[in-house]
């Protein structure tokens, strides 16, 4: 089973879309993930606030590697995302998911994302998803 969380990481690897936000995956088991990114100037809205854009990728990012660590290819059926708090501009996000359930053909998940202020942690999003399991191995050799 190791082996499946190999191919997600490596995967995950070649995520350029997640590669140029600078998320970073932490930990990954078989139920848990924990990624972060630091928020960049250029991850602002026109109100110069962190755009919603921006804290929704770090967590679908997360979505994607835990939803498709057995080795079994899955692909979002929907997300709900709330957003509780706007962090500054520069501020760490980290994002910690866990897989609530599975199926043979669907599976649930839970994900948080807060920041790190002055040691005290703060929620800045929650995000609920679903995926479909296709039931079909990954192909590890894309994209290499």
């Amino acid at each position: 089973m190791h082996e499946h969380l190999d191919i997600a990481r490596q995967r995950f690897a070649h995520d350029n879309y997640a590669r140029s936000l600078g998320i970073v995956l932490d930990e990954l088991t078989h139920g848990t993930i924990r990624m972060h990114m630091q928020l960049r100037d250029d991850m602002l809205n026109w109100f110069s606030r962190v755009h919603g854009g921006a804290i929704y990728a770090l967590a679908d990012a997360a979505f994607s590697v835990l939803a498709n660590n057995s080795n079994n290819l899955a692909v979002a059926l929907d997300c709900s995302i709330t957003y509780h708090a706007g962090p500054e501009p520069g501020t760490l996000l980290i994002v910690e998911g866990e897989k609530l359930s599975a199926s043979r053909r669907t599976g649930a998940y839970l994900f948080k994302v807060s920041m790190d202020q002055q040691g005290k942690r703060t929620i800045v999003a929650t995000m609920k998803s679903i995926a479909y399991r296709t039931g079909k191995p990954i192909d590890h050799t894309v994209g290499q």
